[in-house]
């Protein structure tokens, strides 16, 4: 109970600091200032704290990590790597001149320069707000959605940028407008990930119309759009790959591309799902020929960025030699869905339609 007590009380000099600190400023800041807002003698300050110096810097550092964790639960609620980090953008710009977390920190960074202890958890903190955003954008490389180089000096860029504008935006009014601020922000991450700045945003897009001609089995994502540039790619990529893997017979490869419970629904009707089962079709429909040549010309992609899910429309053309030396030419339609994993994307299902 006693220890209880104490920290109870502790946390509530520190509450008071901050309330201080936000009307006079550290520099401005007494211990007598403090114990006159608690109603308490300034020696019941010093018993938790030592020293003037000590008691700011650790006002800051209470009300900073609590800043911080709220941040952090914050951006775990967006759904995609691009959700998370729009929403962490949004965390660290200031809302206005009367932004009371940005008024601390502006004023900390000063006083950092004077007080050994503040400089050492403003330094921490910084380093810990970076790595929110390095952490992110690794997430981003990791699911597809990013393609960035070097996440730990993107989020240094990112980071600086958002200090920079957010000291004229909060400081100097009328300098920047909130609006002119987010929009370098957004530019600047699209830049580090890839994508367009378009693309940064929290959740989906809105739907655009739909060109399915009938509904199937594999029909695009409900509520899809087109996908990001870099999923466009690696969607295109995975269709390149499939079809390499065909033209060599090389089944291992072309079953690597397919997801576990991957489905194939082909034109005779017969169905595969899994890996051993699509085996049995690939040895039976492409190995069973010298070779077979498929050639996307009409690819219509429509992607979900948030739960990793996309689906693919595309019409190709088959050129195949037989076994027996015949070369024959088809038009068919694959009606693909891809899925999203740790090791990029894969076919998670295809039903082939043969339309010549």
């Amino acid at each position: 109970m006693k220890k209880y007590a104490v920290e109870a009380r502790r946390v509530e000099i520190l509450e008071a600091t901050c309330e201080v600190v936000i009307e006079r400023g550290f520099a401005g800041t007494r211990i007598a200032d403090v114990a006159k807002r608690l109603n308490v003698s300034n020696s019941l300050i010093h018993y938790h704290f030592e020293s003037k110096e000590a008691l700011l810097a650790a006002a800051f550092e209470y009300y900073a990590r609590k800043d911080l964790s709220e941040m952090e639960r914050d951006i775990e609620l967006g759904q995609s790597a691009t959700a998370q980090l729009w929403r962490l953008i949004e965390s660290y710009v200031p809302e206005g001149s009367d932004d009371v977390e940005w008024m601390l920190w502006i004023d900390a960074w000063g006083e950092a320069l004077r007080n050994p202890l503040m400089k050492s958890i403003s330094q921490q903190l910084d380093e810990q707000s970076i790595g929110f955003l390095e952490r992110v954008l690794r997430r981003g490389n990791e699911t597809g959605e990013f393609q960035c180089d070097q996440p730990r000096v993107s989020a240094m860029r990112i980071t600086a940028l958002i200090d920079g504008l957010a000291v004229q935006f909060a400081a100097h009014e009328g300098v920047v407008k909130r609006k002119e601020l987010m929009r370098a922000l957004r530019a600047l991450a699209a830049f580090e990930t890839g994508l367009s700045p378009d693309d940064i945003r929290d959740g989906k897009r809105g739907p655009r119309p739909s060109t399915t001609r009938t509904s199937t089995p594999s029909s695009p994502v409900t509520g899809g759009v087109a996908p990001t540039a870099i999923t466009d790619a690696a969607l295109r990529q995975l269709l390149a790959s499939i079809s390499d893997a065909q033209l060599r017979g090389d089944a291992p490869g072309w079953l690597a591309l397919w997801g576990p419970q991957g489905e194939l629904v082909m034109p005779d009707g017969a169905a595969a799902k899994g890996h051993d089962a699509l085996v049995e079709v690939f040895t039976k429909h492409y190995g069973s020929d010298r070779w077979t040549l498929q050639s996307p010309e009409v690819v219509v992609f429509l992607a979900d960025e948030s739960t990793g899910h996309a689906t693919g429309r595309v019409t190709v053309t088959e050129r195949f030699q037989r076994r027996n030396g015949a070369i024959g030419s088809r038009i068919a339609t694959l009606h693909d869905r891809y899925e999203r994993t740790p090791h990029g994307w894969l076919l998670a299902g295809r039903r082939y339609e043969v339309l010549d």
